[in-house]
C-alpha cells in the first residue's frame, strides 16, 4: 500500500533557454561515467504540491517520494498493470518459486551500480530489509516482513542468486512486491543511528541507482532530476529528457495559473471544473485519466470519546449525501462524473478482488438522528447541537493545504453535519506535518486519502497494533480481531481466485465497523503540455516510466 500525499509549495521562476534553472549540483565520484549512444533533450516542469518527505525507502510516507524513489532506482522486478499486477525482468533476471510456495528464488544482475560506482550488491538488499525489521527504524513497511522468514530476508546463497523464504505461502504478486522495495546503500547508512535515520543528511541525498539522479534541490522551493550519467543499467532505460524540475507549488490556484501560462507543463490532480474550461481554452494541453487509483476518506480518531461508538460513526456516514458532494467536485458540466462511491480501501482496478456488491450506506439523516439518539446524542438545551452529559457534539476536521478538492469537500461536510446538530470546525494543515499528524494519531477527525495498493496487503492499514509493533498507517487506531483473522487467512491463501471471498468479507466486515467515512474513488485528472511523447500516466503513478518520456526536436522549448 502506497501511502498518497502531496504538500506545501513555493514558487520558483523559470525562464526560456535555461536563464531561470537551478544550478546543477556535482556528480557524485562514480568514476566514468556509462556509456550511452543515447542524446537527450528537453525539460519537463511539474509543479508538486509539497517538497520531498524522505528520499528513503524505509521510511518515506508520501506517494509522491515515492514516484521520485522508482526513479532514481532501477526495480528488482519490473511493474505493469492489467487489473492485476504484471512482472518483468529488473534487477532479477529470473525468478521461481518453491513447489510448496513458500521460497522465491531470484537470480540477479551483476551490472547495476551507485551513482558513485560501488556495485549494487545483495547487501543493500539485506540492509534494506534489515532496516525495515528493526523496530529502531519504525518503518512503516514492517508489514512487508511479517510473513518472511527471520534471517532469510533474503537469504543471501552468491553474489547473484537469494533466496525469500516465507513462513507460509500467500500471493504471488504481493510476494513480489514485499521484495521489490527500493534499496538504500549499506555503505552509505550502515553505520546511521537507526533511531534517527530520518534526521540522516543523507536522507534526502539520495545516490541513485536508476536513470536519473537527484541533481539539484532548494528546499520548499524545487527539485531537479537529470539523468544519472553512471546508470549501469539497459540502454532503453537512458532518459530521454534533458531535466525535470519540480517546482513547489502549495497552491492549487497557482499552480494552474502556471499551467495555463506555460511555466509549468505538468500538473496533478486537475478540478473538474478546471478541465472542462482547458478543454477549450488550452488546445495544447493533454487531459489524462489516470483509473481508480487514488481515494478520499474522512478518517475518524478512534482513540477520542466522540467515534469509539459504532452508532455514532453509523450517524456520521447517514448523514452525508456523498452523491451529491461527488455531484458537486467531482462532476463535469456535461454530466460526466469522475468518481464512484468507496467501501473500502481495496481499488475497483483489482478486478475480482473489491467487493462489488457491497452497497454503499444512503443518505438518510433522519436515521442518522435516531442512532445519534440511540447513542445518547440529543439536543437537550435546544441550540441546535448534540449534546451528551454536558459534552457537545463538536470536532476538528483537518485537512492538507493546497488541495482545492478536499478544502471544498470539508466545506459541504460542515454543512451536511451542521443540519443533523454536529458542528464542524475546518482546519487546514501543511501537508508534511498533516501527514505526520495521522501518522501519530495527533488529530481529531481528518479529511485525507490513499493511493491504493496494486497488490492486496490490507495488514499496515487495518492490522491491529501489536505490543512491538505500531502500524503506522492505522491512523484511526482500528482493531478488530476478526479483521485480523481474515487478514491472515487471506494473506495465506496463495491462489488470489480462492482468496478473493475472503478480501470481500474482510472489506465488508471493516465497512459495517465505519473507522472511515468512505468517501470515493477517483479517476484522477493529470495535465501534460502536448509536446511530451511517450508519456505514462497511469495505474502505477502519474510519472511512470519517467526516463521513456520525450520531446521531439522541433518542440524542444528550454535548451540546455
Amino acid at each position: 500500500m502506497t501511502l498518497r500525499r502531496l504538500a506545501t509549495l513555493t514558487v520558483l521562476a523559470l525562464t526560456a533557454c535555461g536563464g531561470g534553472a537551478p544550478a546543477d549540483k556535482p556528480a557524485e565520484g562514480g568514476g566514468e561515467p556509462a556509456k550511452s549512444a543515447k542524446k537527450t533533450r528537453g525539460t519537463l516542469v511539474a509543479a508538486t504540491q509539497s517538497d520531498i518527505g524522505y528520499l528513503g525507502s524505509v521510511v518515506y510516507e508520501a506517494a509522491a517520494d515515492s514516484q521520485i524513489l522508482t526513479n532514481l532506482s532501477f526495480p528488482i522486478v519490473d511493474p505493469d498493470f492489467d487489473c492485476s499486477l504484471k512482472k518483468a525482468p529488473g534487477l532479477a533476471k529470473s525468478w521461481e518459486w518453491s513447489e510448496d510456495g513458500k521460497v522465491l528464488k531470484m537470480e540477479l544482475r551483476d551490472d547495476i551500480k551507485w551513482a558513485d560506482g560501488k556495485p549494487v550488491t545483495v547487501e543493500d538488499i539485506s540492509f534494506t530489509y534489515d532496516l525495515i525489521a528493526d523496530p529502531n527504524v519504525a518503518s512503516p513497511r514492517r508489514p512487508y516482513i511479517e510473513y518472511m522468514v527471520e534471517g532469510k530476508r533474503p537469504l543471501v546463497v552468491d553474489s547473484t542468486h537469494i533466496e525469500w523464504h516465507f513462513t507460509r505461502a500467500y500471493d504471488r504478486d504481493t510476494q513480489v512486491a514485499h521484495t521489490g522495495l527500493t534499496l538504500m546503500p549499506k555503505h552509505i547508512f550502515g553505520d546511521a543511528d537507526r533511531k534517527t535515520l530520518r534526521g540522516h543528511p543523507r536522507i534526502n541525498e539520495p545516490l541513485s541507482y536508476g536513470p536519473f539522479k537527484l541533481a539539484n534541490r532548494k528546499p520548499n522551493e524545487s527539485f531537479v532530476l537529470e539523468p544519472n550519467e553512471h546508470f549501469s543499467g539497459p540502454e532503453h532505460w537512458q532518459p530521454n529528457l534533458n531535466r525535470v524540475i519540480f517546482r513547489v507549488i502549495p497552491e492549487y490556484s497557482t499552480r494552474l495559473i502556471e499551467l495555463e501560462s506555460g511555466k509549468i507543463d505538468f500538473m496533478e490532480s486537475i478540478l473538474v471544473e478546471d478541465a472542462d474550461r482547458l478543454r477549450e481554452t488550452h488546445k495544447d494541453i493533454n487531459l489524462v485519466r489516470r483509473g481508480w487509483r487514488s481515494n478520499d476518506y474522512v478518517a475518524w480518531n478512534l482513540e477520542n470519546e466522540l467515534f469509539k461508538s459504532k452508532k455514532v460513526r453509523k450517524a456520521l456516514a447517514l448523514s452525508i449525501d456523498i452523491d451529491k458532494i461527488i455531484g458537486k467536485v467531482l462532476t463535469s458540466k456535461t454530466g460526466e462524473s469522475y468518481a464512484r462511491r468507496s467501501v473500502g480501501t481495496i481499488t475497483p482496478a483489482l478486478c475480482g478482488v473489491h467487493n462489488n456488491d457491497l452497497q454503499p450506506l444512503p443518505h438518510n439523516t433522519e436515521r442518522a438522528k435516531k442512532l445519534f439518539a440511540e447513542a445518547g446524542w440529543t439536543d437537550s438545551d435546544g441550540d441546535g447541537i448534540l449534546d451528551k452529559g454536558g459534552k457537545k457534539f463538536s470536532f476538528t476536521l483537518t485537512t492538507n493545504t493546497g488541495n482545492k478538492r478536499r478544502a471544498n469537500s470539508a466545506v459541504l461536510i460542515q454543512a451536511q453535519l451542521k443540519a443533523v446538530g454536529v458542528e464542524v470546525n475546518i482546519e487546514q494543515t501543511e501537508s508534511n506535518s498533516f501527514f505526520e499528524n495521522l501518522r501519530k494519531r495527533d488529530y481529531e477527525a481528518a479529511l485525507s486519502g490513499w493511493a491504493a495498493g496494486l497488490f492486496v496487503d490490507p495488514s499496515g492499514i487495518w492490522g491491529c497494533d501489536k505490543p512491538d509493533k505500531k502500524n503506522e498507517f492505522n491512523f484511526t487506531g482500528y482493531c478488530n480481531a476478526k479483521v485480523d483473522e481474515l487478514i491472515d487467512k487471506g494473506l495465506n491463501t496463495p491462489n488470489p481466485k480462492d482468496a478473493a471471498p475472503i478480501w470481500k468479507d474482510m472489506q465488508e466486515q471493516i465497512y459495517d465497523d465505519q473507522p472511515y467515512l468512505f468517501l470515493w474513488w477517483m479517476d484522477e485528472i493529470v495535465a501534460i503540455h502536448n509536446r511530451f511523447d511517450n508519456t505514462h500516466i497511469d495505474m502505477l503513478s502519474r510519472l511512470n516510466r519517467l526516463h521513456e518520456w520525450e520531446v521531439a526536436p522541433d518542440k524542444v522549448k528550454y535548451k540546455r
